[in-house]
């Protein structure tokens, strides 16, 4: 059996330098984008705290604008129905 020229072994040495050094680098560079994490949650924290609080602003004009007057009339369709309830009541005792 013949041996393996050392041509052979330079290049298979070669690729796998090559390999190491580029996953060596990548791993760099996540470390890197990784620090200004922090920078990017705080951020979207202030995006999200500015969308909660137009959320709720418009809640609650939604809240004044319909549900309030809708309530109201409840209300008075309530009373007039407990007053007229109560005027069939007295009605029926009197007889």
């Amino acid at each position: 059996m013949e041996t393996i020229p050392p041509l052979f072994w330079m290049v298979i040495v070669t690729v796998l330098t090559g390999l190491l050094s580029f996953i060596l680098y990548e791993i760099g560079m996540f470390v890197k984008e990784s620090r200004n994490t922090p920078k990017n949650v705080e951020k979207i924290t202030e995006d999200a705290s500015t969308v909660i609080s137009s959320v709720k602003g418009t809640v609650e004009e939604v809240n004044d604008a319909i549900i309030q007057p809708i309530r109201v009339i409840g209300a008075g369709i309530s009373l007039i129905s407990g007053f007229l309830s109560g005027l069939k009541s007295g009605e029926k005792k009197e007889e």
